[in-house]
């Protein structure tokens, strides 16, 4: 059995000077109430905490780690800048040079910008968008997640809808400069366009939902949104903080024959850096040219070890055969867990794109397609098998709306034992269910 004794001591002396002992809310594990464990060390495809535990990784920094962690010609590239300074505000070849590499990488962008997370990158293509329409309305998806800026909390207090982050301090004019519609609903996308479709700014859309565990788009569904902004003069923004480079070397627009005004990027570019990026056509970018009508600034903006351990890990992504080699690995834990699911009875399932998957924890073998969906899940399961999991040494996401991530550290074994660890906590935590709850799981 694993101990967490010096982890439990660690955060009950951390919560007197950080509120709840962190500085981003899920790493206290409320959402599974577990005990949250401090990291000690990483690297490859696993974490050792502060008691010696070792974990094998599926959570890979909500999916910043696409190559693992402390992948050697990343540590090697950050190492050999530090020596030549790390922040100097100013610009420096290795911006040029990324900046260049992602341009090429995706058809659908000409230029781009360098920020230090998602939320800002996020924040201010909406902002673009807005300065470029002279509109206010944003529509967003019920479920998604785009950053804690305000604009992309906010949400009408009249919605009726269950959202995610929810929050005090967004002011009531932003809350009624935003549209919600559930993803992957046509008709109410329609009917937002209809009613509002020359107030509307831009539509955001993850075009894989995975802020809520993993929901595929529908076909037609991204398609759709590109002719309603054409149609109404709408912005279309994909954020694709998750999918950028995951799938393949570039934005997963061009996967999917989706032409985007403006495209926000984050996690893995950054090789587990710091960053974030917004990117799109000229005419679009130009707003933030200096004397113009955007501003945006930063001073760790493109600073030099982030740009340093982004090149190194572009340059692995794009060896030969990276992604086809990922594809396999996906290949192979889908396998595995439907052998398990199978073997075990477990009437979830499982779906998967790329090195990217979701279990959903609800009896029935349809996909989820919405946040509606993705709310009928039983999350008390959930917080029991991530408890197992954690005791048979492999980290998921303290949340059930967040997906499985594999990274290229994982190997076959590793992915083959997560499978049978998965399905062996997952029967158990059914079998103790159907114990305490026979009449209301009908499983």
């Amino acid at each position: 059995m694993r101990s967490t004794k010096t982890s439990a001591q660690l955060f009950e002396l951390g919560r007197t000077v950080v509120p709840d002992g962190v500085s981003s809310p899920m790493r206290a594990f409320r959402q599974v109430g577990g005990e949250p464990i401090c990291v000690a060390s990483a690297k490859g495809a696993k974490i050792t905490d502060v008691d010696g535990n070792v974990y094998t990784d599926f959570l890979n920094a909500f999916g910043a780690l696409l190559l693992g962690h402390a992948r050697d010609e990343v540590v090697e590239a950050i190492a050999r800048q530090a020596a030549l300074g790390s922040v100097v505000g100013l610009t420096s070849p290795l911006e040029h040079r990324l900046a260049q590499r992602i341009v090429d990488s995706t058809p659908a962008i000409e230029q781009i910008r360098f920020v230090c997370s998602g939320t800002e990158a996020v924040m201010t293509a909406t902002r673009i968008a807005r300065a470029h329409t002279g509109r206010n309305l944003l529509v967003k998806f019920v479920g998604s997640y785009h950053g804690h800026s305000d604009v992309l909390l906010a949400s009408p207090s009249d919605s009726g809808v269950k959202v995610k982050g929810v929050t005090q301090g967004i002011p009531e004019n932003l809350n009624r400069e935003v549209l919600l519609c559930q993803y992957n609903d046509e008709a109410q996308l329609k009917s937002l366009f209809k009613a509002h479709g020359d107030a509307i700014a831009a539509v955001i859309v993850e075009p894989y939902a995975t802020n809520m565990g993993f929901v595929r788009p529908q076909e037609g569904f991204m398609g759709l949104i590109r002719q309603l902004c054409d149609q109404h003069g709408s912005l279309f923004i994909f954020d694709e903080v998750v999918t950028g480079f995951r799938f393949t070397f570039g934005g997963i627009c061009t996967l999917m024959d989706i032409d985007p005004d403006l495209i926000t990027f984050g996690k893995i570019i950054g090789g587990g850096t710091p960053i974030g990026a917004y990117a799109g056509k000229a005419r679009f970018m130009q707003h933030v040219a200096i004397g113009s009508s955007v501003f945006q600034s930063g001073t760790f903006a493109a600073n030099p070890l982030t740009m340093a351990a982004a090149n190194a890990a572009l340059d692995v992504l794009e060896q030969p055969g990276f992604y086809t080699e990922l594809e396999r690995k996906g290949q192979v834990l889908d396998a595995a867990i439907r052998a398990q699911f199978n073997a075990h009875n477990i009437p979830f399932l499982f779906t998967r794109f790329g090195a990217l998957g979701g279990v959903a924890f609800r009896d029935s073998h349809r996909p989820m397609q919405s946040y509606q969906d993705v709310k009928t899940q039983h999350y008390e399961i959930y917080t029991q098998v991530h408890r197992q999991m954690l005791d048979r040494g492999f980290l998921m996401a303290p949340s059930l709306e967040e997906p499985i991530f594999i990274s290229a550290a994982h190997s076959a074994g590793d992915l083959e034992d997560f499978a049978v660890a998965l399905g062996e906590s997952v029967s158990a935590a059914l079998a103790a269910h159907r114990l305490a709850f026979p009449v209301l799981m009908p499983f």
